[in-house]
C-alpha cells in the first residue's frame, strides 16, 4: 500500500502537532568536524576511487536504470532528474532501508573533475550536519560508472508542490518555516551556508514535519579545498530567492543570505506567490537588488501584522538590518507563534 501523501492546500490539513521538534542545541545536533569518521571515510574512499579510475571511465556511460546496483543500493524508482544528476529511490542492502540516491549525469557534464568535486563537497556538507529537520548522509562513492551520493529517503513532497496555486493556511506556513529556522540553525552552527533555500528544497511529510535537502551549493571555508577555484564573482543560487548580496557575489555571503531566501520562501508560503514578478532570471535579480517587497498581507488579508513584519524583516536589502543569527530569528518566530 502506498504511503499517504501530505495534504494539498485544497484538502483539509491535519491538526498541528502540539510540540514541534525544535532542538538545535541538543548534544547530538551537530557532527563535529572530526566526529563522523564513517562519513569522512566514505568521502576519502570515493576520492581515491575516482582518482584511480577517472581515466578509465567510458566516453559514453549509459544512464542508470531501475534495477541497477550502485554501491550497496539497488535502484527501485526514478524520482526525477536535472541537468547534472539523476535521483532514485533505492534499497540499501546492509541497512535494509530505503534511501535516496543522487547519480551524476555524465552526458550533461562538461568538466567531470569539477562535477566530482562539487558532489563530494555536497557530501561533506551533509555529513557535517546532524539534525532531525535536515536530510541525513548515508554514503558517497564512485562505482566507477558514476559518482553517487546516498542520503536518507524522505516520504513527502516538496513545499513548492504544496503552495503553487495558493499559499498554505497561516498556522501551517509559520509551522513549516519555523522548522526550517531550526534546520538552518544546525547548518549554520556547522559553519555552512546553504545558499539555495527555496520551497523545492524543503520536503514536507504526511504529518507536516519538514526536512531541508540539497546541499549542492553549500559553502564553508573548510570545504573550499574541495571546490573549484573561483575567479571573479561567483554566480550561485536560484534567482527568484537570491539575497541581494548573493546576486552580486555568492562567494562572500554568510548565513544572512539564507535568512533572506527563507524570507522569500515564507512570503510564498503565506501568499502563494513570490514577492516580485519577473519574466526571467535578470528581472528577478533586479528586483532583489532594487525593489521594495510588498507586505504579504497585501495578497493575503489573513496574515497578521506581526507575521507580515517578520517576513519583511527577513527581506531587508541590507544584511546588517536583517535578523543576524539563529537566536534572533528563533526568538522572532517564537514571538509570532505566541502572538
Amino acid at each position: 500500500m502506498a504511503a499517504p501523501m501530505p495534504p494539498t492546500p485544497t484538502q483539509p490539513l491535519p491538526a498541528l502537532p502540539a510540540e514541534p521538534e525544535i532542538a538545535p542545541d541538543t548534544a547530538d545536533t551537530m557532527r563535529g568536524q572530526n566526529e563522523d569518521t564513517k562519513a569522512i571515510g566514505h568521502i576519502r574512499r570515493a576520492i581515491a576511487e575516482h582518482v584511480a579510475s577517472e581515466s578509465e571511465v567510458p566516453t559514453n556511460v549509459p544512464p542508470p536504470q531501475v534495477g541497477d546496483i550502485v554501491g550497496t543500493v539497488t535502484l527501485q524508482e526514478a524520482l526525477g532528474s536535472g541537468a547534472s544528476c539523476f535521483v532514485f529511490r533505492g534499497w540499501d542492502e546492509p541497512t535494509q532501508a530505503p534511501v535516496a540516491v543522487k547519480i551524476m549525469n555524465w552526458a550533461n557534464t562538461f568538466d567531470r573533475s569539477a562535477a566530482m568535486r562539487q558532489m563530494r563537497t555536497e557530501a561533506a556538507a551533509i555529513a557535517r550536519v546532524k539534525h532531525p529537520r535536515v536530510v541525513r548522509f548515508h554514503d558517497f562513492g564512485f562505482d566507477p560508472r558514476w559518482p553517487y551520493l546516498v542520503t536518507e529517503y524522505i516520504e513527502g513532497r516538496p513545499l513548492g508542490d504544496l503552495i503553487r496555486g495558493g499559499g498554505l493556511p497561516l498556522q501551517w506556513s509559520v509551522y513549516i518555516i519555523s522548522q526550517m529556522v531550526d534546520a538552518l540553525g544546525a547548518v549554520w552552527k556547522a559553519g555552512l551556508v546553504h545558499r539555495d533555500i527555496k520551497p523545492d528544497n524543503i520536503l514536507v511529510g504526511p504529518s507536516g514535519l519538514a526536512k531541508l535537502i540539497d546541499f549542492g551549493l553549500a559553502k564553508q571555508p573548510v570545504l573550499q579545498a574541495m571546490a573549484p577555484q573561483q575567479v571573479g564573482p561567483e554566480l550561485a543560487g536560484t534567482a527568484s530567492y537570491l539575497a541581494p548580496e548573493q546576486a552580486k557575489d555568492a562567494s562572500v555571503v554568510d548565513l544572512r543570505a539564507d535568512i533572506y531566501s527563507l524570507g522569500v520562501t515564507f512570503f510564498e508560503a503565506l501568499t502563494g506567490r513570490l514577492p516580485f514578478d519577473g519574466k526571467n532570471r535578470m528581472q528577478h535579480i533586479f528586483h532583489h537588488l532594487n525593489s521594495t517587497p510588498p507586505s504579504p498581507a497585501t495578497f493575503n488579508a489573513n496574515v497578521p501584522t506581526l507575521v507580515a513584519d517578520l517576513c519583511l524583516w527577513m527581506l531587508v536589502k541590507n544584511p546588517a538590518e536583517r535578523p543576524q543569527d539563529y537566536e534572533e530569528l528563533r526568538q522572532a518566530f517564537d514571538a509570532v507563534a505566541g502572538g
